[in-house]
């Protein structure tokens, strides 16, 4: 019997504590990836992706890409727009931009291409991320 009422009393606490920690990394760690896409040359994070509502140019998705020698840039407010059976999230630093381009597939395995440009200049095309 009293164990029985020591796990009551304990089982209320634990799950607020849950709870509290859960919404703690949900404020604190919006970068926490919902896609991850990887080639030989870059690891893209895509996060915060259920923030898009489903109507284009909207969204506050994060990205976090970084090179094969660890050189990373993490951007924040990215947009989604979705049109001829074609994803593009995209996130503006200053004069760049950084775009990721997905295929609309049934089993959504479709490779994406990384594209950065600053101003209307490409200076990365990176395709076959997965």
């Amino acid at each position: 019997m009293k164990l029985k009422n020591f796990t009551n009393k304990c089982l209320i606490p634990a799950i607020a504590l849950t709870s509290i920690a859960t919404a703690f990394f949900a404020f604190t760690s919006p970068t926490l990836a919902n896609t991850v896409l990887r080639n030989g040359q870059w690891r893209i994070n895509i996060g915060n992706e259920d923030s898009w509502n489903g109507v284009n140019g909207t969204g506050n998705l994060t990205y976090r890409g970084c090179d094969t020698r660890n050189r990373c840039i993490s951007l924040r407010n990215g947009k989604v727009s979705c049109r001829n059976g074609v994803c593009t999230n995209a996130w503006r630093n200053g004069e760049y931009t950084y775009v990721v381009s997905s295929p609309m597939t049934e089993n959504g395995n479709a490779p994406s291409t990384l594209i950065v440009r600053r101003g209307n200049q490409v200076i990365v095309r990176s395709t076959g991320l997965r």
